[in-house]
């Protein structure tokens, strides 16, 4: 009898760890999944320019994009630009601004770097963003360099949650 109440006993302990271990799983428990950010537009924009006057020259370029709707705004711009130091006028150089309405958003001037990266996100962006680039420069024939010149990449994702 004993060994009798010893099973019934173990079968009931059994009986209840198993229906402790069930309700650990709650079927009213929701786990929420994190949506991760999906790209929605991608801009890439190319400008360069060289120098080939004697005398000093400008340039400029305006470029207006209009966003797809809103969200996070990444913006990366690799920017490479050398410019000479002539004897008769100012070193030549390259602006590079986006601005939005009124409101200058990220602007930065060179005159002589190799290349130089800059990365930068804006939160909930939407509208129309413009890139402006003024340039001035010229071409010093007597040296063996090239003339004055610049290259901007940039890159611009729209991204969405």
């Amino acid at each position: 009898m004993n060994q009798s109440v010893a099973i019934m006993m173990g079968i009931t302990l059994m009986i209840s760890a198993l229906s402790g271990i069930y309700w650990a799983f709650d079927e009213d428990v929701v786990v929420q999944e994190i949506e991760q950010p999906q790209i929605v537009q991608t801009i890439n924009e190319n400008h360069s320019h060289q120098y080939w006057n004697v005398n000093p020259m400008g340039m400029g370029n305006i470029t207006e994009i209009v966003l797809n709707g809103s969200g996070d705004l990444h913006f990366n711009l690799v920017l490479t630009g050398w410019f000479h130091e002539p004897v008769m006028w100012e070193q030549g150089y390259v602006n590079y601004t986006i601005s939005q309405g009124n409101q200058t958003l990220f602007s930065v001037e060179v005159n002589h770097t190799l290349e130089e990266t800059y990365n930068l996100t804006w939160l909930n962006m939407s509208g129309n963003i413009t890139i402006e680039i003024q340039s001035t420069g010229s071409d010093n024939p007597t040296d063996d360099k090239p003339g004055d010149y610049y290259v901007a990449r940039a890159e611009f994702e729209l991204m969405r949650v």
